[in-house]
């Protein structure tokens, strides 16, 4: 072999190392992506689905089973027994879809009888379907049909998963945290639902949706006092454990922007300043999560605060969340205004 074809394939064997290391890189960011925010949730949620769909309860009971002992979330914090939860919430969109998921999840029940998991599942399923009767128009564009179907589903609900089991250990943060939907759908009284929340923060203070379920409750719209839920958002933080630090006010901010609760930070009951530290305790207790990341930068330009903006652009690079963005355009925009090239 000569000098030159030795050194042809020396080059050649650099380029497909080359190669190989680019991939590697753009699949690492690609994978990085799909384990966090939206994408990782609709992963869970259709594997999720298709053990429903082929009736394969027991793996449904393991999967449960692990995220409830070990406490699993998502890159970004989010709990995957939620994800799992809500799976039944959106099973089926026909009613005749709906029935034949709640026929399978009653099967469920009856497979694994004393499985609270099941009871939780087919309860969300009840429900949701009550609130599809109901339609997500006002109140009094509600027919009086819609109203009789909520009640009974939402009932069917409750008697699923009102009682306690027997041993404390045995309950699941998912059983409070319908509990305290259904509450809502109810119309509790507050001193009640009061007693509900606490119970729930109780038995599990790192749930995070049992403070964004509250922060909804007690909107305006559900019956809460102006400026009710934004006192809670503080008072949330006070509630959840410590090394969650303001995660949780950001959250529930997060969770009501662009309704008619919060539109930007004009608004004096809201603060970015808070905001912006509960995303710096979600960075330090969640660090790989591009998508915590991206709405980080998103409302540190709602804020107009081109200088935490500027920051966090060079962090994201050119590979937004676009999900987060709501298309390339948008997130183009904006970071021309923060001056990132």
């Amino acid at each position: 072999m000569t000098k030159n074809s030795s050194d042809s394939i020396e080059k050649t064997s650099w380029i497909f190392v080359l190669i190989f290391l680019l991939l590697s890189m753009n699949t690492t960011a690609f994978t990085a992506e799909i384990l966090d925010g939206p994408e990782a949730q609709t992963e869970l949620k259709t594997k999720v689905q298709t053990l429903l769909d082929q009736e394969k309860y027991d793996e449904l009971e393991k999967m449960a089973n692990e995220f409830r002992t070990t406490k699993a979330q998502f890159v970004g914090g989010g709990w995957k027994l939620v994800c799992f939860y809500y799976t039944f919430i959106f099973s089926g969109t026909t009613d005749a879809q709906r029935y034949e998921s709640i026929s399978k999840l009653e099967k469920w029940m009856a497979k694994y009888s004393h499985s609270l998991t099941a009871r939780i599942a087919t309860a969300q399923a009840w429900q949701c379907f009550g609130w599809k009767a109901r339609g997500a128009g006002w109140a009094n564009e509600v027919t009086e049909e819609g109203w009789k179907l909520l009640r009974e589903r939402v009932e069917k609900a409750y008697k699923l998963v009102k009682e306690k089991p027997l041993a404390p250990l045995s309950d699941c943060p998912g059983r409070y945290h319908i509990l305290l939907t259904i509450a809502r759908l109810q119309g509790w009284n507050r001193e009640k639902y009061d007693a509900l929340f606490q119970e729930a923060v109780s038995f599990e203070p790192g749930y995070h949706v049992y403070y964004m379920e509250k922060a909804w409750h007690v909107t305006p719209r559900w019956g809460g006092a102006k400026g009710e839920w934004q006192e809670f958002a503080e008072e949330a933080v006070k509630l959840m454990p410590k090394s969650e630090g303001m995660g949780i006010y950001t959250r529930i901010l997060r969770m009501l922007w662009g309704s008619n609760e919060f539109k930007d930070f004009s608004d004096p009951s809201v603060s970015w300043e808070k905001m912006k530290q509960g995303f710096l305790d979600m960075e330090r207790g969640y660090p790989n999560s591009l998508y915590n990341l991206n709405y980080f930068c998103m409302f540190a330009c709602i804020a107009k605060d081109r200088e935490t903006a500027r920051t966090l652009f060079k962090k994201i690079g050119n590979t937004p969340y676009a999900w987060v963005w709501k298309g390339r355009s948008n997130f183009e925009k904006w970071r021309k205004w923060a001056g990132v090239n």
